[in-house]
């Protein structure tokens, strides 16, 4: 797959401080990349409403310079998390801030394209705020093949902006259970296998 990022510059580097139930975080971005001055609207919803597995493996899918991976692996020190990215500045970024929030004994970060760096793993949850700018295609491939890289009764949430319905229709006809929550023109998307 090319890749749906075309900048020649990081851009200007930026400290952005996260406060999720109550943990405080930090991370190193670039104006460049996905949301690179400020947590974006949909991942600090998913984030706040995020159910997490008491232990076990986890993945964050599209992981950018790493919110989700990095805030999950603070709110739970049982969970390892692996990371994946195609870009390969949101890689080098995300561990840094993996290192700068003193989770990085914890945290893998991997570069490529969706699931193709962890292929043969099984988590117990999977996570990802998809990068619509890839297209559909790429964001309901993370969502429907979410099902073959989770355990048994491994469960996935996605928040989504655009075409949440029709994803939760999709979702319906390979998942166990599919749940939605509309929130702030967010639709957060919760299945199990």
């Amino acid at each position: 797959m090319t890749h749906y990022y075309k900048t020649t510059s990081p851009g200007k580097r930026v400290l952005i401080p996260l406060v999720i139930r109550g943990v405080s975080l930090q991370f190193i971005s670039y104006t460049s990349l996905f949301s690179g001055s400020s947590v974006d609207e949909g991942t600090r919803l998913l984030l706040e409403n995020i159910v997490l597995p008491e232990s076990g493996l986890v993945l964050d899918v599209g992981c950018g310079y790493g919110v989700i991976g990095i805030t999950v692996a603070k709110l739970n020190p049982r969970l390892r998390v692996y990371m994946t990215d195609i870009d390969s500045l949101s890689v080098k970024v995300a561990r840094v801030n993996a290192r700068l929030n003193s989770v990085e004994d914890r945290v893998v970060v991997l570069q490529g394209d969706k699931y193709e760096p962890v292929k043969g793993l099984k988590f117990n949850a999977i996570y990802s705020n998809p990068p619509l700018s890839a297209g559909m295609s790429t964001v309901e491939a993370i969502l429907l093949e979410a099902k073959d890289h989770l355990v048994n009764s491994g469960l996935a949430q996605f928040v989504l902006a655009k075409g949440g319905d029709y994803l939760a229709k999709k979702a319906r006809e390979v998942y166990r259970s599919v749940k939605t929550t509309s929130k702030k023109g967010y639709i957060i998307l919760y299945v199990e296998v």
